[in-house]
């Protein structure tokens, strides 16, 4: 039983420590330590992705923060979800396939409900 324990406690710890790496700062915060990153408190931003001419959602669309490398896609509703965020403003980069890449300057990520919706044109 106390195998059980030291092991549940053990992955526990692990996987918390590999979670603190993955966070996404403000574009001004770059020299942030990871110590310093894994004790703020982090949100999450979603959206959607929708065709200016047709409203439809547009499933593949890369968004990502400018100076981050991480990126996430749109699924087949157009929707996309960011986690572990530091509040801060952002620009929000998004490319797809035929349509002009798109940015969304100083967007305010903080508290619990950060939704934004974003329309892109055809080239």
């Amino acid at each position: 039983m106390k195998k059980l324990v030291f092991l549940f406690v053990a992955l526990l710890v692990l996987g918390l420590e590999s979670q603190a790496v993955n966070v996404v700062t403000p574009v001004g915060d770059k020299e942030m330590e990871v110590a310093e990153m894994a004790a703020m408190t982090t949100t999450s931003l979603t959206g959607v992705v929708l065709d200016n001419e047709t409203g439809e959602a547009l499933t593949g669309v890369a968004i990502r923060f400018e100076g981050s490398n991480e990126t996430v896609y749109t699924d087949f509703d157009g929707n996309f979800k960011i986690a572990n965020v530091v509040p801060g403003n952002y620009n929000i980069l998004s490319s797809y396939i035929s349509y002009s890449d798109n940015k969304l300057k100083d967007v305010n990520v903080n508290g619990v409900n950060n939704v934004i919706r974003l329309v892109l044109k055809k080239d």
